[in-house]
């Protein structure tokens, strides 16, 4: 070798150390650095990568979801099974190709990286693998800094330390960012196909691959042009490190994808949600703001199909009244309770939900008003039945009262005179629920309806308008709701709920809703109530609802404006409600104005049976569309009794129908063992003979039959016999009817001088026929007569 070659030699071997040297002298200096620094640095936290902020799903009662509610980030965590291979392959391919053979650092990737990065005399080269990129997600700043890179460097060794590849790979795919508040891949394949990521085809998930590289430059819907370039890229990367073939690859450049179009952050339902949300912090006993990062599973008991459709239904502003004065339309509150449960399927909180608003004012929780004459089954009728022996057909005299100034009146002004327990419910007449209030007490009264769930305050206590609704705090539509369905369950008493279970991000149940119940009231008294309140539907004040094709029964509401001086000149009312229920279902409906002045009022047509009900029948219609006909099962120890409708109406007694009653006057009432009536109904029986009788002669000469009658339905056949041994048939002369105990007198001027004629009476039942013959009662004896020669008057 010569002198030349020698000195060459030296130069060669001079320029390779200096990159060796350069590095040695960066070791030497990040040693140093590190030494001083490391005690400041950021230590690994798991809960960093495990426990990163997730999206809270709430489904409805048949599981479906409902809606995601996120904070800052909308994350689905997924598990790395449920992710394509091709996706996580995409991923590698772009990201991090020696993922699987490194340990946390890439040293070839950081040094090409490093190269860069003196070249620009900027660090403007990224060499992070995806390790350090969950470490940097979850730990550090974004911000290029020594510190920060050797902190990453520090950490990415402890993670990879503590998981697996699978895991590291799993964490970074549920942390990244997709850009359009899209965290983690299932997220960003919902927003951006609509479809899970286990549905990703390779176009799909290289796309999607191509985003966190730039989230404001690479979604589709930003630069489409730059998103489907970077994904076209990433397909080439996959075929060149062998992740797919060429051909798979090229199939996956010309693959048509379809995006859905970004919809804004829903909060469907919203006074549901309200509800939902509140009672799901308090079961699991958080603040509300952790829901909505945590990642919970929240089932509910919501109908998402059924609240839809009554969201719909109150878009109709003609189902509402209207103010006289102003013309604006009321407000309304609606309730659907499933009544086996107790589970809130449907709510309503006001006519719509403000748009963009959250936890607003709910009127079926929030506003208490006075029930009207939906409360008089439950603090007059059912403790009277439940304790002191009153029956559908017990008799109220229906007439004005005056107790200690309290004068309560009729809806109409009219006064009816006794009528049964069932008309006075049915067409809600006000005095016999005062009057039955007075009888058992108010105290008894309250003490029933506390069982329901009705509130009341102590200047309730001997307050009998509290019959007609006049309660001090009033109730909610929630309240009412949850009452009625102690009677559409068979007695007995539970909360409602609108929660059915929770559950975390990993499916462990949280917390689980049982119902509780209490025998409130006896099954004998439901039953009977409910058959009373059946007539409210058929023919009394909530007939619209007899068109649906379910029974259902009901209790109609309505409240007068107070009378003041400032309503003094008004018609109208104050609030209008409908409590209707099913087996099944219980539905309750308020109307009216949140604060009622002289301004905002009910029309005077706005009664509970109009509005209320209306809604109702739309309701029940809907509903009975995939709902079997059914009623309430009756209990054993109640008795089904036919009743004589005859003298129910006109005798005002409850006597038992016979076997000759007509089908057509036989009506079927239920009562207790206890108190089922005995008796038989003297009416339809074959008549008595008549009292009194006589055969006398008049001044005139002519026969004059007089006879006391023994009972006001009989009527009454007279017979003539021509003459003592007359083998004809006796003669049918006059048939009388009169009223009972009547001294009752005929003349017979038929007869002729100087005859000797027989007569008899026959009672008839004209009512009753046998054989096309009204049936007859035991005739009297005949009684003989001669009929004198008339006295002749000569002149004188």
């Amino acid at each position: 070798m010569g002198k030349h070659s020698k000195k060459r030699s030296s130069i060669i071997t001079k320029i390779l150390l200096i990159p060796i040297i350069v590095i040695l002298l960066i070791c030497i200096i990040t040693a140093a650095y590190v030494a001083v620094t490391m005690d400041d640095w950021a230590s690994f936290d798991p809960k960093k990568v495990e426990n990163m902020e997730q999206t809270s799903f709430i489904y409805d009662y048949k599981d479906d979801v409902i809606t995601g509610i996120h904070g800052t980030q909308n994350r689905v965590n997924v598990s790395l099974k449920d992710v394509p291979k091709h996706v996580q392959n995409a991923f590698i391919a772009v990201e991090d190709v020696r993922f699987y053979q490194h340990h946390g650092i890439d040293i070839k990737r950081i040094f090409g990286a490093l190269i860069q990065d003196i070249k620009a005399r900027a660090p403007v080269q990224g060499g992070s693998t995806i390790t350090q990129q969950l470490v940097k997600l979850s730990h550090l700043s974004n911000k290029k800094t020594l510190d920060r890179k050797l902190q990453e460097v520090f950490l990415a060794h402890q993670l990879e330390q503590r998981y697996s590849k699978d895991q590291i790979l799993e964490m970074y795919l549920n942390i990244v960012y997709f850009g359009n508040r899209a965290y983690g891949i299932e997220s960003a394949a919902r927003i951006y196909f609509g479809k899970s990521v286990s549905e990703l085809s390779i176009a799909e998930g290289a796309l999607l691959a191509g985003i966190p590289k730039n989230p404001s430059k690479y979604p589709p819907n930003i630069n489409k042009e730059a998103s489907f370039a970077r994904k076209d890229l990433i397909i080439d990367l996959m075929v060149k490190n062998g992740f797919i073939d060429a051909k798979e690859g090229e199939k996956a450049k010309k693959e048509k994808l379809e995006f859905i179009e970004k919809k804004p952050v829903s909060y469907p339902h919203g006074y549901f949600l309200d509800m939902a949300l509140r009672e799901a912090a308090q079961k699991l006993n958080v603040k509300e703001e952790d829901l909505f990062h945590k990642g919970y599973r929240i089932y509910t008991t919501l109908d998402t199909n059924l609240q839809s459709f009554v969201e719909e239904l109150y878009k109709n502003e003609e189902l509402f009244p209207k103010s006289p004065a102003s013309g604006d339309i009321c407000e309304s509150a609606l309730v659907i309770l499933d009544v086996p449960t107790g589970e809130i399927r449907c709510i309503m909180g006001g006519r719509e939900y403000p748009e963009d608003a959250r936890k607003v004012f709910n009127r079926t929780i929030q506003s208490r008003r006075q029930p009207g004459s939906t409360i008089k089954p439950l603090i007059s009728y059912v403790p009277a039945i439940e304790n002191f022996g009153y029956t559908p057909v017990t008799f109220i005299n229906d007439e004005p009262v005056n107790y200690n100034g309290y004068t309560p009146s009729n809806f109409d002004g009219k006064f009816r005179g006794p009528i049964t327990l069932r008309y006075a419910v049915a067409k809600s007449i006000n005095i016999p629920a005062v009057k039955v209030l007075k009888d058992i007490g108010t105290q008894n009264g309250i003490s029933i309806a506390e069982r329901f769930g009705i509130p009341f305050e102590k200047e309730d206590l001997n307050n009998l308008s509290i019959a007609l609704g006049g309660l001090s705090k009033g109730v909610t539509p929630m309240e009412l709701a949850r009452a009625y369905m102690v009677l559409a369950d068979s007695g007995t008493y539970k909360d409602v709920t609108t929660i059915r279970r929770i559950e975390d991000s990993n499916g462990v149940p949280l917390y689980e809703y049982h119902p509780m119940k209490q025998q409130v009231i006896s099954q004998e008294t439901a039953f009977i109530m409910n058959d009373i309140l059946h007539s409210t539907t058929e023919w009394g004040t909530a007939s619209r609802l007899n068109s649906v094709k379910i029974p259902i029964a009901a209790k109609t509401g309505t409240s007068q404006l107070p009378k003041t001086e400032r309503f003094a000149n008004i018609k109208g009312t104050k609030d209008a409600w409908i409590a209707a229920y099913t087996p099944q279902y219980v539905i309750t409906v308020w109307m009216g104005f949140d604060q009622t002045n002289n301004i905002h009022y009910l029309p005077s047509n706005a009664v509970g049976g109009k509005y209320p009900t209306i809604i109702a029948k739309e309701i029940f219609d809907h509903i009975s569309k995939d709902t079997k006909a059914i009623w309430f099962k009756k209990p054993p120890k109640v008795v089904e009794v036919n009743l004589d409708k005859k003298s129910l109406e006109e005798y005002k007694t409850v006597a038992l129908a016979t076997s000759l009653t007509p089908k057509e006057f036989i009506v079927t009432e239920y009562f207790t063992q206890k108190t089922a009536p005995k008796e038989d109904s003297s009416y339809w029986t074959a008549p008595e003979a008549p009292q009194n009788f006589n055969v006398t002669i008049n001044k005139k000469g002519f026969p004059l039959i007089s006879f006391t009658q023994t009972q006001s339905f009989a009527s009454y056949n007279i017979y003539r016999i021509e003459h003592q041994g007359d083998t004809s048939s006796p003669l049918l002369i006059h048939t009388i009817k009169g009223q009972e105990q009547q001294n009752i007198t005929w003349v017979d001027q038929s007869t002729l001088p100087s005859k000797k004629y027989g007569y008899y009476i026959v009672p008839v039942h004209p009512e009753i026929m046998s054989s096309n013959k009204a049936l007859e009662g035991t005739s009297t004896n005949t009684i003989w007569i001669d009929v004198p020669v008339p006295k002749l008057h000569l002149s004188p």
